[in-house]
């Protein structure tokens, strides 16, 4: 038989002790707790980050090239139509000052025959040839062609079938009316420095004669002395209005000489169906790429795996030096607590 003894039982209370002291401790406690806390976390994520860290510009570039060429995209979508500016010229008779032009591209098989076509129309009278160019796999030309002499030109071009042959002709009227504007002002900057160059003369004149009769050399000089600085003023500026003048009539005439002419770009390409040469250089390419890759995989498998077991010990040493900050803050927040009592 188990007797109970009902006497025996006590009522336990837990009483806290609110002194400024205790209060004191359980701050001190809570402040170091989060210091520990923010140094451990702080650690870790160290650790992940150094042997998980990847180069973020591998991942940046991508996308860029990407939305550069999403943008390109668009612009060549969109971008051929634009709205009329204001680059019209007044008047009905701008194609009177038409220019044409003509480029072109192409390929051929027989690269030193088709060059040799173009280069011997240097020998025509009516071409005018301003570029020739030639290469291993390539030539160009630019030349140009007295106006109504360039059919059998155009006529040649075509028979060697281009992979392009494009004919723009624009009018250069505004910007002749342009010139004559400018000319226009200039000449007439010019007649008013000469005006008043000549009025100045005439009156440094009446002045020097008067001051001469009444014997004042010191009027007498002050008045050489400005008419010489305004003569070389206006002299100066009177040459620089002329200069411009002659340049801007230089641009003007090389404008209209472009109204005799009709001009010629033509690139010209070797494309051939067996090319020896490519083929070579395709293969030369590709072992150039094999060796990188293997030398790429060699590093990576000894210099690149030191590396790796380097980072790793320093994330074995965060999280054991982790480990040790724990612990020790846990046996000193105790010790803290309980103060000198084991």
């Amino acid at each position: 038989m188990i007797n109970y003894d009902l006497s025996m039982k006590k009522t336990s209370k837990i009483n806290f002790d609110w002194s400024a002291k205790s209060i004191a401790k359980i701050l001190g406690l809570a402040l170091l707790g989060v210091i520990v806390l923010s140094i451990v976390v702080s650690l870790i994520s160290f650790s992940f980050k150094t042997i998980f860290s990847l180069n973020q510009n591998d991942f940046a570039r991508p996308h860029y090239a990407k939305n550069m060429m999403h943008a390109e995209s668009s612009m060549a979508r969109g971008g051929g139509i634009m709205p009329p500016g204001n680059d019209f010229s007044g008047g009905v008779d701008a194609e009177d000052y038409e220019v044409k032009n003509y480029s072109g591209t192409v390929r051929t098989a027989n690269l030193d025959e088709t060059c040799a076509l173009f280069e011997d129309l240097k020998s025509r009278e009516e071409v005018i040839f301003e570029r020739a160019n030639r290469g291993k796999n390539n030539c160009d030309f630019g030349f140009k062609v007295f106006k109504g002499e360039e059919d059998a030109i155009v006529e040649m071009i075509q028979d060697l079938d281009p992979e392009h042959f494009n004919a723009n002709i624009q009018s250069i009227k505004r910007s002749i009316e342009g010139y004559d504007s400018e000319l226009d002002i200039l000449k007439k900057k010019l007649f008013s420095i000469e005006e008043t160059l000549e009025s100045a003369q005439n009156a440094y004149d009446e002045l020097t004669e008067l001051a001469t009769k009444k014997e004042d050399v010191e009027t007498l000089a002050t008045i050489i002395s400005s008419k010489l600085e305004l003569i070389e003023k206006l002299s100066r500026e009177r040459l620089n209005v002329k200069e411009r003048i002659d340049r801007f009539n230089a641009n003007k005439q090389r404008q209209l000489d472009q109204l005799d002419f009709v001009f010629f770009n033509i690139n010209i390409y070797e494309d051939l169906i067996l090319d020896l040469e490519q083929i070579k250089e395709s293969w030369h390419q590709e072992i150039k790429t094999l060796v990188r890759n293997m030398n790429d995989s060699l590093q990576d498998l000894s210099v690149g795996l030191v590396g790796f077991l380097v980072r790793f010990l320093q994330v074995l040493i965060y999280l054991g030096l982790s480990v040790f900050l724990l612990r020790g803050a846990w046996t000193g927040a105790k010790v803290i607590w309980r103060g000198k009592r084991r």
